[in-house]
Protein backbone atom coordinates (compact mmCIF):
# COMPACT_ATOMS: atom_id res chain seq x y z
CA UNK A 1 0.00 0.00 0.00
CA UNK A 2 1.51 3.43 -0.73
CA UNK A 3 0.15 5.42 1.93
CA UNK A 4 1.41 4.35 5.52
CA UNK A 5 0.98 5.88 8.78
CA UNK A 6 4.38 6.51 11.38
CA UNK A 7 5.10 8.45 14.31
CA UNK A 8 6.69 11.74 13.62
CA UNK A 9 10.22 12.47 15.21
CA UNK A 10 12.45 15.93 15.87
CA UNK A 11 13.50 15.07 11.80
CA UNK A 12 9.66 15.37 10.75
CA UNK A 13 9.79 19.48 11.80
CA UNK A 14 10.90 21.18 8.64
CA UNK A 15 8.04 18.95 6.05
CA UNK A 16 5.28 18.82 9.61
CA UNK A 17 5.78 23.01 8.82
CA UNK A 18 5.09 23.13 5.25
CA UNK A 19 2.75 20.61 4.99
CA UNK A 20 0.18 22.40 7.32
CA UNK A 21 1.16 25.92 6.19
CA UNK A 22 0.17 24.73 3.02
CA UNK A 23 -3.28 22.76 4.14
CA UNK A 24 -4.22 25.89 6.06
CA UNK A 25 -3.49 28.12 3.66
CA UNK A 26 -6.58 30.93 2.96
CA UNK A 27 -8.71 34.38 3.35
CA UNK A 28 -8.30 33.84 7.22
CA UNK A 29 -3.96 33.24 6.90
CA UNK A 30 -4.07 35.96 4.85
CA UNK A 31 -5.18 38.65 7.73
CA UNK A 32 -3.46 36.81 10.43
CA UNK A 33 -0.21 37.78 8.24
CA UNK A 34 1.27 41.05 7.15
CA UNK A 35 2.50 39.32 4.57
CA UNK A 36 4.00 36.28 2.79
CA UNK A 37 6.03 33.36 5.15
CA UNK A 38 9.92 33.95 4.74
CA UNK A 39 11.57 30.83 4.28
CA UNK A 40 13.75 31.78 7.58
CA UNK A 41 10.20 32.34 9.76
CA UNK A 42 9.27 28.61 8.25
CA UNK A 43 12.31 27.26 9.47
CA UNK A 44 12.26 29.21 12.87
CA UNK A 45 8.67 27.68 13.52
CA UNK A 46 9.90 23.85 12.73
CA UNK A 47 12.78 24.61 15.07
CA UNK A 48 9.58 25.35 17.77
CA UNK A 49 7.97 21.83 16.15
CA UNK A 50 11.09 19.87 17.70
CA UNK A 51 10.13 21.02 21.19
CA UNK A 52 6.64 20.00 20.68
CA UNK A 53 7.72 16.51 19.94
CA UNK A 54 8.38 15.89 23.16
CA UNK A 55 5.41 17.09 24.83
CA UNK A 56 4.12 14.56 26.88
CA UNK A 57 0.34 13.37 26.21
CA UNK A 58 0.85 13.91 22.67
CA UNK A 59 0.98 12.18 19.69
CA UNK A 60 2.60 12.85 16.29
CA UNK A 61 1.82 11.67 13.14
CA UNK A 62 2.44 11.60 9.45
CA UNK A 63 1.19 9.77 6.10
CA UNK A 64 3.93 9.25 4.00
CA UNK A 65 3.53 8.07 0.35
CA UNK A 66 5.79 5.52 -0.54
CA UNK A 67 5.51 5.79 -4.29
CA UNK A 68 6.92 9.03 -3.84
CA UNK A 69 10.40 10.35 -3.52
CA UNK A 70 11.03 12.07 -0.37
CA UNK A 71 10.72 16.42 -0.34
CA UNK A 72 13.32 18.37 0.28
CA UNK A 73 12.29 18.90 3.59
CA UNK A 74 11.42 15.29 4.61
CA UNK A 75 14.31 13.37 6.35
CA UNK A 76 16.42 11.08 3.61
CA UNK A 77 15.28 7.61 5.26
CA UNK A 78 11.55 8.92 4.67
CA UNK A 79 10.87 5.73 2.66
CA UNK A 80 8.57 8.33 0.03
CA UNK A 81 6.94 11.51 0.67
CA UNK A 82 5.11 13.31 4.01
CA UNK A 83 1.66 14.36 2.97
CA UNK A 84 -0.12 15.12 5.44
CA UNK A 85 -0.13 15.39 9.41
CA UNK A 86 -1.75 15.10 12.79
CA UNK A 87 -1.52 16.13 16.35
CA UNK A 88 -3.03 14.73 19.51
CA UNK A 89 -3.26 15.19 22.88
CA UNK A 90 -4.49 14.36 26.09
CA UNK A 91 -5.74 16.68 28.53
CA UNK A 92 -6.76 16.68 32.12
CA UNK A 93 -4.57 13.85 32.87
CA UNK A 94 -2.89 12.64 36.38
CA UNK A 95 0.69 12.23 36.16
CA UNK A 96 1.23 8.72 34.12
CA UNK A 97 -1.51 8.50 32.54
CA UNK A 98 -1.75 8.24 29.23
CA UNK A 99 1.02 7.63 26.79
CA UNK A 100 3.69 10.04 24.94
CA UNK A 101 4.09 10.18 21.18
CA UNK A 102 7.39 8.18 21.83
CA UNK A 103 5.46 5.48 23.16
CA UNK A 104 7.55 6.33 26.97
CA UNK A 105 5.41 6.98 29.83
CA UNK A 106 5.06 11.17 30.59
CA UNK A 107 5.81 12.60 34.28
CA UNK A 108 3.90 15.09 33.62
CA UNK A 109 0.24 16.26 31.90
CA UNK A 110 0.45 18.11 28.74
CA UNK A 111 -0.75 21.18 30.65
CA UNK A 112 2.15 21.27 32.78
CA UNK A 113 4.59 20.71 29.70
CA UNK A 114 7.42 23.73 28.61
CA UNK A 115 5.36 26.98 28.01
CA UNK A 116 8.52 28.90 27.51
CA UNK A 117 7.76 31.48 24.23
CA UNK A 118 8.50 29.89 21.20
CA UNK A 119 9.35 31.31 17.95
CA UNK A 120 6.89 33.76 16.84
CA UNK A 121 7.50 34.78 12.80
CA UNK A 122 7.62 38.68 12.24
CA UNK A 123 4.85 38.42 9.90
CA UNK A 124 2.44 37.64 12.31
CA UNK A 125 -0.04 39.74 13.64
CA UNK A 126 -1.12 39.05 17.34
CA UNK A 127 -3.77 40.91 17.98
CA UNK A 128 -6.05 39.47 15.34
CA UNK A 129 -5.16 35.79 15.98
CA UNK A 130 -5.86 36.42 20.07
CA UNK A 131 -9.13 37.83 18.75
CA UNK A 132 -9.55 34.41 16.92
CA UNK A 133 -8.03 32.09 19.24
CA UNK A 134 -9.23 33.89 22.40
CA UNK A 135 -12.92 32.27 21.88
CA UNK A 136 -11.87 29.23 20.56
CA UNK A 137 -9.94 28.45 23.86
CA UNK A 138 -12.64 29.64 26.43
CA UNK A 139 -15.47 27.33 24.08
CA UNK A 140 -13.23 24.32 24.75
CA UNK A 141 -12.33 24.85 28.15
CA UNK A 142 -16.34 25.76 28.94
CA UNK A 143 -17.46 22.34 26.54
CA UNK A 144 -14.64 20.07 28.46
CA UNK A 145 -14.03 21.24 31.66
CA UNK A 146 -10.83 21.22 33.56
CA UNK A 147 -11.15 17.89 35.43
CA UNK A 148 -13.00 15.21 33.70
CA UNK A 149 -9.78 13.65 31.05
CA UNK A 150 -10.22 13.95 27.24
CA UNK A 151 -8.65 13.32 23.60
CA UNK A 152 -8.16 16.15 21.06
CA UNK A 153 -7.33 16.66 17.55
CA UNK A 154 -5.19 20.01 17.76
CA UNK A 155 -4.04 19.33 14.04
CA UNK A 156 -4.63 17.64 10.87
CA UNK A 157 -3.36 18.72 7.66
CA UNK A 158 -2.90 17.20 4.20
CA UNK A 159 -1.22 18.95 1.50
CA UNK A 160 -3.44 20.10 -1.30
CA UNK A 161 -2.43 17.87 -4.15
CA UNK A 162 -3.05 14.91 -1.82
CA UNK A 163 -6.25 15.89 -0.76
CA UNK A 164 -9.13 13.06 -0.94
CA UNK A 165 -6.57 10.02 -1.27
CA UNK A 166 -7.05 8.93 2.50
CA UNK A 167 -4.37 10.27 4.35
CA UNK A 168 -6.77 11.55 6.99
CA UNK A 169 -8.78 8.71 7.46
CA UNK A 170 -5.60 6.87 8.46
CA UNK A 171 -5.50 8.95 11.05
CA UNK A 172 -8.47 10.07 12.40
CA UNK A 173 -8.57 5.72 12.32
CA UNK A 174 -5.78 5.72 14.78
CA UNK A 175 -7.33 8.89 17.10
CA UNK A 176 -10.52 6.93 17.29
CA UNK A 177 -9.02 3.40 18.68
CA UNK A 178 -6.67 5.29 20.81
CA UNK A 179 -9.52 7.23 22.76
CA UNK A 180 -12.03 4.48 22.46
CA UNK A 181 -8.96 2.31 24.02
CA UNK A 182 -8.70 5.09 26.40
CA UNK A 183 -12.53 5.34 26.94
CA UNK A 184 -12.28 9.01 26.30
CA UNK A 185 -14.21 11.62 24.69
CA UNK A 186 -12.29 13.50 21.77
CA UNK A 187 -12.87 17.04 21.52
CA UNK A 188 -11.56 19.26 18.30
CA UNK A 189 -12.18 22.46 16.28
CA UNK A 190 -13.64 21.90 12.65
CA UNK A 191 -13.82 23.99 9.45
CA UNK A 192 -16.85 23.78 7.05
CA UNK A 193 -15.47 21.84 5.06
CA UNK A 194 -14.31 19.62 7.30
CA UNK A 195 -17.37 19.58 9.71
CA UNK A 196 -18.94 16.53 7.82
CA UNK A 197 -16.02 14.36 7.59
CA UNK A 198 -16.33 14.40 11.42
CA UNK A 199 -19.75 14.45 11.53
CA UNK A 200 -19.53 10.95 9.44
CA UNK A 201 -17.07 9.49 12.15
CA UNK A 202 -19.52 10.48 15.19
CA UNK A 203 -18.70 14.06 16.36
CA UNK A 204 -21.48 16.50 17.24
CA UNK A 205 -21.52 19.81 17.06
CA UNK A 206 -21.84 21.18 20.23
CA UNK A 207 -20.92 25.42 19.60
CA UNK A 208 -20.12 27.08 16.44
CA UNK A 209 -18.15 30.61 16.67
CA UNK A 210 -17.72 33.36 13.65
CA UNK A 211 -15.06 35.21 13.12
CA UNK A 212 -15.15 38.16 11.02
CA UNK A 213 -12.26 39.44 9.41
CA UNK A 214 -13.44 42.91 8.26
CA UNK A 215 -12.11 44.48 11.66
CA UNK A 216 -8.73 43.36 10.59
CA UNK A 217 -8.60 44.55 6.97
CA UNK A 218 -10.60 41.13 5.60
CA UNK A 219 -13.50 40.13 3.92
CA UNK A 220 -16.24 37.52 4.98
CA UNK A 221 -16.38 35.88 8.17
CA UNK A 222 -14.79 32.69 9.03
CA UNK A 223 -16.32 29.49 10.72
CA UNK A 224 -15.37 27.35 13.43
CA UNK A 225 -17.40 24.25 15.32
CA UNK A 226 -16.63 22.96 18.49
CA UNK A 227 -17.31 19.31 18.31
CA UNK A 228 -17.34 16.27 20.11
CA UNK A 229 -17.02 12.56 20.04
CA UNK A 230 -18.51 11.16 23.06
CA UNK A 231 -16.66 8.40 24.60
CA UNK A 232 -17.17 4.76 23.90
CA UNK A 233 -16.78 1.82 26.32
CA UNK A 234 -14.42 -1.07 24.76
CA UNK A 235 -14.97 -4.63 25.73
CA UNK A 236 -11.65 -5.90 27.13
Amino acid sequence: MPLQLHPMTTEDALSWTRVRALAYYGPTHDVLHNGPISESSIRGVAEDRKRELRKPNSWHWKVVDTDLEPSSDDPSNNGGRTIAVSVWSMHNTQAGKGESGNNETPSIPAEKADDTPGFLPPELRLEPLGSLLGPLRAAQASIMGTSTPYFMLNQLATHPDHQGRGAAKMMLDWGMQKADEEELATYLDSTVTGRPVYERRGFALVKALEWDRVPWGGEGKDWHGCMVRPAKRVEK
